[in-house]
């Protein structure tokens, strides 16, 4: 009799749960450095743009890109805190899913552990029906 672990498929669900919830956390973590990157580039333009008051001209210009410039990294700070709460999201569903994969493999383990224990017992049984058997007709020819 061979072993079958009767939950097979779904243990195999579940790793196909895993493996996608593992790749939107990938892609999570990669939105997440982009945005961080982004706003660091606006900060880097921000702190690029500086007051060279020449006339009330060149004032008003500077202030308007040193304005824009501000409204960027506020932009992207906003972004890298929307990308930062999905990418932990993405990491508490991917550690849901590993979990619900490492209980089922445990679980396959130890049914596993059990039926080979069983087999065991069932061999030591049948040895000792076999000898019993051959004891009884050395006895009585």
């Amino acid at each position: 009799m061979r072993y079958v672990f009767r939950l097979q498929t779904v243990l195999r669900v579940r790793r196909a749960e895993e493996k996608a919830a593992r790749a939107k956390l990938h892609q999570a973590n990669v939105s997440l450095v982009s945005a961080i990157a982004t706003r660091d580039l606006a900060e880097a333009r921000y702190l690029g743009t500086s007051a060279h008051v020449a006339d009330v001209a060149s004032l008003l210009g500077e202030r308007c890109d040193a304005d824009l410039a501000a409204r960027s990294v506020e932009r992207a700070q906003r972004q890298v805190g929307r990308a930062a709460s999905e990418a932990a999201l993405a990491h508490v569903a991917w550690r849901s899913a590993a979990q619900r994969v490492t209980m089922l493999e445990r679980l396959d383990e130890r049914r596993h552990g059990e039926y080979l224990q069983e087999e065991a017992r069932r061999e030591v049984a049948m040895v000792d029906d076999i000898v019993g058997a051959r004891h009884a007709m050395a006895v009585n020819p």
